[in-house]
């Protein structure tokens, strides 16, 4: 593992890999939440890895609270919803009441506590860009999970959320950003932290991008943040938030 880790974090060994297409092969990630175990002792929120600390929850509720929004105007009442990365469900726990939300995540774990905190509700396990998603949805989100996904699959991701979307889906992603300009350079391909600008340029060739901002204080899109928060949370005070619509 302490060999593989560093393979991972070395710039010109992940930046052959991408450029191959062998960046996916093996993600020190993937293996991590596959081995998750849910813990009783702690609560739904520190099992989905993020802690209570007053600037977490300010900056949960400052997504939360845009996600609702953007739902209301743009999702028809229990219209179809997909959690990607959808953790323990409290998300999902939030929204059901007003939509059918279905979730994916690679972790048996996350699921078995979802489908026991809603058990009516649709859930898939597995690797979102190979699962066949039998509905189109109205509205596909994800919470601080796009740096899990492959620098080489990320143009294949923003196609398949297209594909499994009904016209004009809402998009809404909140992911941690680049802090410095190494991180353009993807120093460890186990947690990418994506900039801003290259998300973007991305997606925008399937969706029609309403902002791009800071998800905790709505600065414009940026290349990587040149003044980020002092913070504790490695996922959330520093965080983007795309918002887009299907083309």
């Amino acid at each position: 593992m302490g060999l593989y880790s560093k393979l991972t974090n070395n710039i010109i060994i992940n930046n052959i890999l991408i450029a191959t297409g062998l960046d996916a092969k093996k993600e020190l990630s993937v293996g991590q939440w596959k081995a998750f175990k849910y813990d009783n002792d702690k609560s739904i929120q520190q099992n989905a890895g993020f802690s209570h600390s007053p600037e977490v929850e300010e900056a949960l509720k400052k997504v939360k609270d845009k996600l609702v929004k953007y739902l209301a105007s743009e999702v028809p009442a229990k219209g179809n919803v997909l959690d990607f990365g959808c953790g323990p469900g409290i998300y999902m726990k939030m929204l059901a009441k007003d939509y059918t939300v279905s979730g994916v995540d690679i972790s048996e774990g996350m699921l078995q506590a979802a489908s026991k905190l809603l058990p009516d509700n649709k859930f898939y396990l597995g690797n979102f860009l190979s699962i066949n998603f039998d509905e189109k949805y109205h509205a596909i989100y994800s919470i601080s999970v796009l740096e899990y996904i492959p620098v080489s699959k990320i143009d294949e991701f923003f196609k398949k959320c297209a594909d499994i979307m009904h016209e004009k889906g809402l998009l809404f992603i909140q992911y941690p950003h680049a802090l410095n300009k190494l991180d353009l350079y993807h120093p460890d391909r186990n947690y990418i932290n994506y900039s801003p600008e290259f998300i973007t340029k991305i997606a925008s060739r399937y969706f029609n991008v309403i902002e791009n901002k800071h998800s905790y204080d709505e600065r414009n899109t940026c290349e990587y943040d040149t003044k980020p928060y002092q913070t504790e949370s490695k996922t959330f005070k520093n965080g983007y938030l795309l918002i887009a619509t299907k083309k």
